[in-house]
């Protein structure tokens, strides 16, 4: 979009082939028409029709809600290149808010919200990617409802100096884990293809409210991709990774290691076996050096009479054959079954 300063095109309006003038408030405005540089995806037919549907819901709105929309508009008015005010629209603000909240799975915001809501600006120590591997990590945790979105790119020639309109959402609303976001298969699945080692990858992030629809101000980062990356994911263990041919005695687990420092975050319902006060849980394949050890945890249950009964576990970690084996043991308390095994628990 062109912004004339020019007085000698004032007044004119119309189109002429692929460009187009019109007046808006008081400044004459060219727009070129945009071709599309390859095929509609999915993702963009499923996007424009959120829009579309978003837009006539408008009228769906009372008077006072219209109101409320032209009120925070207002507020949300910037500065155009020539330092002349840029107005939005109430209509303008419902539509690019819901939008917001529709690519986060969250449903239609009527009622406008009661003011800006400031949202923070994306931190992080670095970006590992490889052809197997794209992950942040060291990202400085926001609480909800703020989301992480990831705009990345299909690798580039590393010559290319801007390559920012050839990036896609790879997700719409991540959260971190414990500062690490792994969106190797959400990369993979949207661009289709590997990262090829030595090209560049253009990123963009910025947190979403998802309560408001409001977004931070986006961050851009470019990484050259390497074939082998000194990144460590963190080691964890869910429900994925238990050996189907072997009886394990959860129904539900999740461990987290830490990296770099023996701590583990034990989350589980052990359901016990036979007449032993214990869990086991049979891994399909080994776990690293680092995190065989003994550790310990809280656990609790529902007693007979109802009430919470309060225990301690220890758990063990080996491997054996080629596989990892946990055993959650009852050590301390009344054992009941199933019991919720939790906490932090430092390995030695």
């Amino acid at each position: 979009m062109i912004a004339l300063p020019s007085i000698a095109f004032g007044g004119f309006s119309g189109s002429a082939k692929d460009v187009t003038a019109r007046q808006v408030h008081g400044r004459s405005i060219l727009t070129v028409r945009a071709w599309p540089t390859g095929p509609t995806s999915n993702a963009q037919v499923v996007r424009r029709a959120s829009l579309k549907k978003i837009a006539k819901s408008w009228q769906l709105l009372t008077s006072d809600q219209m109101r409320d929309w032209d009120r925070l508009a207002e507020q949300n008015s910037g500065q155009s290149v020539f330092g002349q005010k840029a107005v939005i629209s109430g209509l303008n603000l419902f539509v690019r808010l819901n939008a917001n909240r529709a690519m986060a799975g969250e449903p239609l915001l009527m009622n406008a919200p009661a003011s800006n809501v400031p949202v923070p600006n994306v931190i992080y120590t670095q970006v590992a990617i490889t052809p197997d591997l794209v992950v942040f990590g060291g990202i400085k945790h926001e609480p909800a409802p703020l989301k992480l979105v990831v705009k990345m790119s299909v690798s580039q020639s590393p010559g290319v100096s801007n390559g920012w309109s050839k990036t896609v959402i790879i997700t719409p609303g991540s959260e971190d884990d414990w500062g690490e976001v792994d969106v190797t298969t959400l990369y993979l699945k949207t661009i289709g293809v590997e990262p090829v080692p030595g090209e560049k990858v253009f990123i963009q992030t910025y947190w979403l409210d998802t309560a408001s629809g409001f977004t931070g101000i986006e961050c851009r980062d470019t990484v050259i991709v390497t074939g082998e990356s000194p990144y460590q994911r963190r080691v964890k263990v869910t429900m994925d990774n238990l050996d189907p041919n072997e009886d394990n005695n959860v129904s539900a687990i999740d461990v987290d290691f830490s990296t770099g420092a023996p701590v583990a975050q034990f989350n589980a319902v052990c359901l016990g076996h036979s007449d032993v006060a214990s869990s086991e849980i049979h891994l399909d394949q080994e776990l690293p050096a680092d995190v065989i050890g003994t550790g310990i945890c809280m656990g609790r249950a529902n007693g007979p009479d109802g009430k919470i009964v309060v225990q301690s576990y220890l758990v063990w970690i080996h491997n054996y054959d080629g596989k990892a084996e946990m055993t959650f043991a009852h050590r301390g308390g009344y054992y009941v079954k199933p019991t919720e095994c939790f906490g932090a628990g430092v390995m030695y």
